[in-house]
């Protein structure tokens, strides 16, 4: 039977009067009542439809019709309330359009599967006998008695989509990869291994007497335990060349023998470079895992580095009077480093002889300079006095004299061809404090000293035990000289480390009372009291390029021309600490970087 006018028309005006109570504040909400009531008028001018059905089922027919009339007439003011809401309409009513009636439905489906193929592509599997687009299943929000309900569908056809996009995107495998380079294990480290230490017994955990319900008992106080010295003084005399590292019946492998009595190759070394051309062979100076090794124990004060070409063969000297020999490409012993106790305070200074390869001289604040020879096997006593020793350089070509700095400010000339283990001069200078001498490349008889605050140049024909007087001066510093070095070549520029964040250039082509400035770079010198200070060194095979250690993050090595511009900066994944001490090899494209732990860090093209 057809549906009442009166009755539809009472749907549509209840459903049209609860919109009105709606205070309209915006357009939007305007517009919404403006539908409902466009919507309301159609629905009440709609003559009335007939229903065809079979005799036998026409009452239930009819009254299934009326009830799905009126789920429809109350799901469209549910949009309409929706539309004022600012929210999508209830579960099981399909949008037809948008809020402002210019984009179907339709067209943003079709819209969203051209721009996703993946998720279009999908098909939901739906029951047979169901039709999930049918007009029935969107008016009665099922598929029959028992069935999934249209949103039911919808949403498991959404969850497919999202799945298959997902697995599109690779994600979980990218989270597999990224967690497993999270916990990728650290590079083992070469060098010297830590011992391993005794298990503590476990101490029983103290009661007072009052808690265990015991009267006081007066027990004698334990006498205190004199500590031991860290380190004792050394010993006078030659001392065995014995690895400590390699145990009582350790020794030096041939090889190692070999390479270090192999004769010294001059350098071919040029006054000035192509820069483009130099910086390009400074790239491929890289920093490889197998070439970082701990070589000693505590944080280094001096590097050296051999003049062999067949290998490489450094040497470092620690805080505690400890000198570590590394043959990079040896495996032998703890990859090829062995261990020795020549001082007993720190190796400050330490140089291999041009002259005589196979001797490598270290100079320790304990006082004494000694020389390794390795043909003897022996580190021979050179020179020893009271007060302790900062510096030391070869005064003549052949390594046989040499002039040494005092902690005090004093001078001294050592003769090593002298049966007695004294010096021939002794001068005492203006300055307090000595950090670094250097002699000379030209003229032997010209060495500079840094200090406390100034760095002067000296005649060491005119030395006197007092009074000696300086042939030249570099002014302009105002806290300590860390070091002070002449260039490589000629002699012509002298390069100075302070304290003041400095770093400066002069121009030593001839001496004066006044060495005049070349350039004045800034630079970051506070390394602080745990860290060795900085000291920049030329590049023994230029005449006007120099590096030096950097406090920036990353870590890193700055290379740096005479004029001030930075050339280079040499960085690497298994550099990750301060190295204040680098060192050239005399002949080869070959970087050495200690730092405060004890490591070395070859750089090699």
């Amino acid at each position: 039977m057809p549906i009442d006018k009166a009755e539809r028309r009472y749907d549509v005006k209840d459903s049209f009067v609860k919109l009105q109570k709606i205070q309209v504040q915006t357009p939007l909400q305007k517009q919404a009542i403006g539908n409902m009531r466009r919507r309301s008028v159609r629905i009440a001018c709609r003559p009335p439809r007939q229903l065809v059905t079979n005799s036998t089922n026409e009452s239930s027919d009819s009254e299934a019709h009326v009830q799905s009339k009126k789920r429809r007439l109350l799901g469209a003011g549910a949009r309409a309330r929706g539309q004022l809401r600012n929210v999508s309409p209830k579960a099981g009513c399909s949008p037809e359009s948008d809020p402002q009636n210019q984009t179907p439905y339709s067209s943003l489906k079709s819209r969203t599967r051209a721009a996703c193929p993946e998720k279009a592509s999908i098909a939901v599997k739906v029951p047979s006998g169901s039709d999930s687009e049918s007009h029935s299943s969107e008016d009665d929000g099922s598929l029959g008695p028992g069935g999934p309900s249209a949103y039911e569908l919808k949403r498991l056809k959404n969850i497919q989509q999202n799945k298959a996009f997902f697995s599109f995107l690779n994600i979980q495998e990218t989270s597999d990869a990224l967690r497993a380079f999270s916990r990728k294990s650290k590079p083992q480290t070469q060098g010297l291994k830590r011992p391993q230490l005794a298990p503590v017994n476990a101490v029983a955990t103290r009661k007072s007497l009052r808690l265990q319900r015991l009267d006081p008992v007066e027990a004698p106080v334990p006498q205190q335990q004199d500590f031991e010295e860290e380190k004792t003084l050394n010993q006078s005399g030659p001392i065995e060349m014995v690895p400590v590292n390699l145990g009582a019946n350790g020794r030096l492998p041939q090889s190692f023998l070999d390479s270090w009595n192999e004769p010294y190759k001059c350098a071919n070394v040029t006054q000035k470079v192509n820069l483009n051309g130099y910086k390009s062979s400074l790239i491929g100076m890289t920093l490889q895992e197998d070439h970082v090794a701990k070589v000693v124990k505590n944080h280094i004060f001096s590097v050296a580095v051999h003049p062999c070409t067949s290998t490489v063969l450094v040497a470092a000297g620690d805080k505690w009077g400890r000198v570590g020999l590394w043959d990079v490409n040896s495996d032998y012993g703890d990859d090829g480093v062995y261990l020795f106790e020549p001082h007993s305070r720190p190796v400050c200074c330490m140089y291999f002889s041009a002259s005589h390869p196979a001797h490598l001289l270290t100079l320790s604040y304990d006082g004494t300079i000694r020389c390794a020879d390795v043909n003897k096997a022996v580190f021979d006593d050179v020179y020893q006095r009271e007060e302790g020793l900062s510096c030391f350089d070869f005064l003549s070509k052949d390594g046989s004299t040499l002039i040494a700095g005092g902690c005090n400010g004093n001078v001294m000339v050592v003769d090593r061809r002298a049966q007695s283990m004294s010096h021939e001069l002794l001068t005492e200078l203006d300055i307090m404090v000595i950090r670094t001498v250097h002699v000379h490349p030209v003229d032997n008889n010209y060495f500079m000293v840094a200090g406390k605050g100034s760095v002067c140049i000296y005649d060491a024909r005119c030395l006197k035990p007092k009074g000696s007087r300086s042939v030249a001066s570099l002014q302009g510093h105002t806290k300590t000289v860390n070091s002070a070095y002449f260039s490589p070549l000629s002699g012509n520029r002298v390069l100075t480390t302070c304290m003041d964040d400095r770093l400066r250039v002069y121009d030593s082509t001839r001496f004066c009372l006044d060495v005049p400035l070349l350039a004045s770079i800034r630079h970051n010198n506070n390394t602080g009291c745990w860290l060795t200070k900085f000291r920049a060194v030329w590049n023994p095979t230029l005449e006007d390029c120099f590096v030096v250690g950097s406090m920036a993050q990353p870590r890193q090595i700055e290379m740096f021309h005479e004029s001030g511009s930075l050339l280079h900066t040499f960085r690497g994944d298994c550099l990750g600490s301060v190295c204040s001490i680098n060192a050239f090899h005399p002949s080869r494209s070959v970087l050495v970087a200690g730092n405060s732990s004890g490591r070395l860090h070859v750089f090699m093209g």
